[in-house]
């Protein structure tokens, strides 16, 4: 059940012959729940359509990120070399290391001292995770320092294995060094597909910064004849905590996201055994977009993660908009004068309140297919005026709005002293719905 690439949104047009890949599927069958937040599957489903848990089909398992180089330096067993290196540093380390003509070099994090400020690794950081796509964005990482390898000529393979479950991406930092011209390749094999990022020839103006998803079959890095590089590992971590988060493990590049997966496979299985489980579902879109191919920006990564699972599972997706009024009528004075009619200058829409307690209609303007064929469901529309007015979530969601006119109001009555004036909140979202 892979996302959909924004490219093939109009696949779900017509529902009927959609026919999503099925990797992944799990038969509807008792899931856990995947927060102690996630209350049963509509607050599950709720809280991780939320799109900044959502990678793109095609995220990448390998990715590279540049940043200008700058003067520090790098204590390796108690002796201090400057970055960038010179020739003459990466020659007096190999023989520092032990043997100057081997051909690779490895440090344990016991004896590195990189000198460098917490910024500008959590820019790195932040720079290599942008590019592998790992957006979720209440996910907490950290770094921690591994190795560091002095690399000759050659191929070298490079650790990506997982060091715990927190583990879930691995970053090599490439140190600035001054060559004529370097020939620096880093691979990485997933699913018997190799990507490959290649470095600048000039390492001396940037620091590389490499980030791989562990579990990947096969990392290595290929370095030209008479090239040397110093390149220093560290694993990024996610850091337990209570909000609501995916890791983005290299399983979840591809295929649904597992909570919504787990969350449908559950709603399935509910409805088929006759437990009590909802017959609707409805989602707040962004825009205001009549069929799959006018969904943008969120609205679109939403669309692109639920459909293969609502036709997997059994459902059907409808755009739905709502034409959503409160109105109140009140009394509006005014100081007396000669008589020539109310007018704008008389009344100061700032005066009227709307009170909790006024008149509130839910008007459904239209239902659509995917396709945009305008389909008659009284039932359906029914069951989502309930949802909404039952639905506290909903209501504040609904609240936050924007109206279409801050100041829609209609005067019934005036005289010199005050005026009756219908006061109208008017609202127009638009929903996804979920329909069983």
């Amino acid at each position: 059940m892979d996302p959909l690439k924004l490219s093939d949104l109009h696949d779900v047009q017509d529902w009927n012959t959609f026919n999503p890949s099925m990797k992944g599927y799990i038969p509807p069958q008792q899931m856990e729940l995947w927060h102690f937040r996630c209350y049963d599957i509509e607050t599950q489903i709720r809280l991780f359509t939320d799109t900044d848990y959502m990678r793109d089909n095609d995220a990448p398992f390998i990715a590279l990120s540049m940043a200008q180089a700058r003067a520090t330096s790098l204590t390796i067993r108690d002796e201090i070399f400057a970055v960038p290196l010179s020739p003459r540093e990466m020659k007096f380390l190999a023989t520092h290391l032990g043997n100057a003509h081997a051909s690779r070099h490895i440090v344990q994090r016991t004896e590195i001292t990189f000198k460098t400020d917490s910024v500008f690794m959590a820019e790195r950081k932040t720079a290599v995770l942008r590019q592998l796509k790992a957006s979720d964005g209440d996910v907490i990482t950290e770094t921690r320092i591994a190795t560091l390898d002095v690399l000759k000529a050659g191929s070298h393979e490079l650790s990506t294995a997982p060091m715990d479950n927190s583990h879930f991406a691995t970053m090599f930092i490439i140190l600035p060094s001054f060559t004529d011209s370097a020939d620096i390749r880093l691979h990485a094999t997933h699913e018997s597909v190799t990507s490959t990022v290649t470095l600048p020839k000039d390492t001396s103006q940037s620091f590389s910064t490499v980030g791989v998803y562990t579990g990947v079959s096969d990392a290595r890095i290929e370095v030209g004849a008479d090239d040397e590089v110093v390149c220093i590992t560290y694993h990024i971590h996610a850091v337990p905590h209570d909000d609501p988060h995916v890791v983005p493990r290299l399983e979840y590049l591809s295929g649904a996201l597992p909570p919504l997966r787990d969350a449908f496979c559950a709603w399935r299985h509910a409805l088929n055994s006759g437990a009590a489980a909802p017959r609707l579902m409805l989602l707040f879109l962004c825009g205001k977009p009549n069929y799959a191919s006018y969904f943008k920006l969120s609205d679109a990564t939403l669309l692109c993660h639920l459909a293969p699972l609502a036709k997997a599972y059994g459902f059907t997706l409808y755009i739905g908009h709502l034409l959503h009024k409160r109105s109140t009528t009140q009394e509006v004075y005014h100081p007396y004068k000669e008589y020539f009619g109310l007018n704008g200058d008389d009344l100061d829409p700032s005066n009227l309140v709307m009170p909790d307690d006024a008149e509130v209609d839910y008007e459904w303007d239209e239902l659509r297919t995917l396709g945009g064929e305008i389909v008659a469901r009284p039932a359906l529309e029914d069951l989502a005026t309930q949802i909404l007015t039952t639905d506290d979530n909903l209501q504040d969601q609904l609240m936050e709005v924007l109206l279409n006119d801050d100041d829609d109001y209609e005067i019934e009555y005036e005289s010199p002293y005050y005026a009756n004036v219908v006061y109208k909140h008017i609202r127009e979202p638009s929903f996804l719905f979920i329909a069983a």
